[in-house]
C-alpha cells in the first residue's frame, strides 16, 4: 500500500452496505430484471438500460420505480429521470430516450 491510500471507503462501510441491501430489495420487489445499479458516496443510481425494452416500456419502468421511491418521472432533454428515497438514501433513476446510446 502506498502512502496516502486507504482501504476504508469514502462512505462508511455500514452505510454503503445498508444502501446496497435497500436497493437490492427495491429492485427485487419491482420485478424488473436487467437494471444497472451504482451505490456511491452521494446516492443510489438505478439505470433502466436501453437494451431492456423500447422507449415507452422504459419510461413506464422509470415511472413505476419513481413512484415506489416517492418521486415522479420527468423528461429532461434526452433523458427520463426521477429522484426519490430508498430507506433514507437518495436515489436517482433514469433511462435514455431512444437512440441516445
Amino acid at each position: 500500500m502506498t502512502a496516502g491510500t486507504s482501504v476504508i471507503p469514502a462512505r462508511p462501510l455500514a452505510a454503503q452496505a445498508h444502501a446496497l441491501r435497500a436497493a437490492a430489495a427495491f429492485i427485487e420487489h419491482a420485478g424488473i430484471a436487467g437494471l444497472s445499479l451504482i451505490i456511491d458516496d452521494d446516492r443510489i443510481t438505478i439505470q433502466v438500460p436501453e437494451r431492456l425494452a423500447g422507449t415507452d416500456a422504459r419510461i413506464a419502468a422509470v415511472a413505476l420505480l419513481a413512484a415506489a421511491a416517492g418521486g415522479h418521472a420527468s423528461a429532461a432533454g434526452r433523458w427520463v429521470t426521477a429522484d426519490g428515497d430508498l430507506a433514507g438514501h437518495p436515489v436517482h433513476i433514469f433511462t435514455p430516450l431512444a437512440g441516445l446510446l
